[in-house]
């Protein structure tokens, strides 16, 4: 996507004058109110574009890298390991200091994307990010997971038509949807925590299975992607949890009230288990950092085999997730397939097939919303005027629930294409 487009922006001032024409014709005995109020609106209108400008050749500069997390047969550490490798994650989170890295250098948190992906009935984990922090990132992924491999590979994405009316052409269709958090984001949903075992032991289950056995079903043409883009979020998001949390202990708090003969009387309510447990669950929710997530579902396949139930099994990977204060939701305006009875209420079928265009180049793009209007606007694929569209607030903890190494719990299904020896560190005494 190129990062700015003059015929836009000439459209954009062509309108912005004939909207300034007429609030000065309609409003002339109020020039002298209109014009500070005017020369304000063109003020934020240019700073707004700036800043489209240079972040948008901020990010054209970043080059990226892709590589697979290839497992060994036995693997015993499970999401714990991963969540400390979010965890450190999180301290690459950058932003810009000052006007100059803000306005002039452009300077975007970068973001990362985590990827599970499904082909003639083998699954692969893959990692996007930044090439200059490659070696990096494989560190810390090697500090918690020492014996897994990895392997710098091509885009998977690439290998399909570069567009969804090539692929249609090619007799292909898709199907998909971004979900995110029902409820604001100190809800959390059901962790891996959620599944351990009461008596002591570690596991259960590893609640990755249920996508690896979705996966392991594929036939040869059929594609199954899962993406979680994921960037880093300054702690500030905690300040709403840390407000519900007060509101529920200001209800504890005593109150003291006049008797009947005037004596005061002290008063203290209860906290009813449903409260006990949000407060438990928020405060662990916010004790951890944050990311901003956007999880996008894809499935696609040839016309003849294509099978619409697979997105359900898919989405229902993240429902297993669901606890009593948050789930994942549909983003019902990324959902791939439109009905006459819902907005706008006509051309269901031309909607679909530019909601499937939409949702294939977000994928490919590892796309999250432009910061700024000028950019939401100048999105080719007229994306989504709302800047937070399906971004949910995930701390480590959860996101570790949803892309971690399967366990040896699971690694027994024939899903995944496995190592199978450990690499081992050479002896000390071999010279170099």
């Amino acid at each position: 996507m190129d990062f700015f487009d003059f015929q836009l922006l000439l459209e954009a001032f062509d309108s912005f004058k004939f909207v300034v024409s007429f609030l000065l014709s309609f409003l002339a005995p109020y020039k002298w109110a209109v014009f500070p109020v005017l020369a304000y609106l063109v003020f934020l209108i240019v700073r707004d574009a700036l800043l489209f400008y240079s972040q948008s050749k901020f990010k054209s500069e970043i080059e990226w890298d892709i590589f697979e997390i290839k497992v060994p047969r036995e693997i015993e550490k499970g999401p714990k390991a991963m969540e400390q490798f979010f965890a450190s994650l999180w301290t690459l989170f950058n932003v810009p200091t000052g006007w100059k890295e803000k306005y002039i250098d452009g300077e975007v948190t970068r973001w990362y994307s985590f990827e599970i992906v499904g082909s003639g009935g083998k699954a692969h984990f893959y990692v996007r990010a930044p090439k200059k922090f490659r070696h990096l990132i494989e560190s810390m992924l090697y500090a918690e997971y020492p014996d897994i491999e990895i392997v710098g590979v091509d885009d998977y994405v690439s290998q399909m038509p570069g567009s969804f009316d090539a692929l249609e052409r090619s007799g292909y269709d898709l199907f998909g949807v971004e979900l995110n958090l029902k409820f604001p984001a100190p809800n959390p949903i059901n962790t891996y925590m959620a599944f351990e075992e009461k008596g002591g032991e570690e596991r259960i289950i590893d609640p990755i299975s249920v996508i690896l056995e979705t996966m392991s079903r594929l036939r040869p043409e059929e594609n199954a992607w899962v993406q979680l883009v994921v960037r880093p979020i300054d702690p500030k998001w905690r300040a709403e949890g840390e407000r519900v949390i007060a509101e529920i202990k200001e209800k504890l708090a005593p109150q003291s009230k006049t008797g009947p003969a005037g004596a005061p009387v002290v008063r203290f309510s209860l906290m009813t288990p449903a409260e006990e447990e949000k407060l438990k669950a928020i405060s662990r929710k916010i004790s951890k950092q944050g990311f901003e997530t956007i999880v996008r579902t894809v499935y696609i396949a040839p016309k003849d085999i294509f099978d619409y139930d697979l997105l359900k099994n898919l989405t229902g990977y993240l429902n297993q997730y669901s606890s009593n204060l948050n789930y994942f939701a549909f983003n019902m305006d990324t959902f791939t397939k439109s009905k006459w009875w819902t907005w706008p209420f006509f051309l269901p079928r031309r909607r679909t097939r530019v909601k499937k265009r939409r949702l294939f180049q977000r994928y490919k793009q590892r796309y999250i919303p432009e910061e700024t209007l000028s950019g939401r606007l100048g999105d080719p694929e007229r994306v989504n005027l709302k800047k937070k569209a399906s971004i949910s607030i995930l701390n480590t903890e959860e996101l570790a629930t949803l892309f971690h190494p399967p366990t040896n719990v699971v690694l027994t299904a024939p899903s995944m294409e496995r190592m199978e020896s450990k690499k081992v560190s050479p002896p000390g005494y071999i010279p170099y």
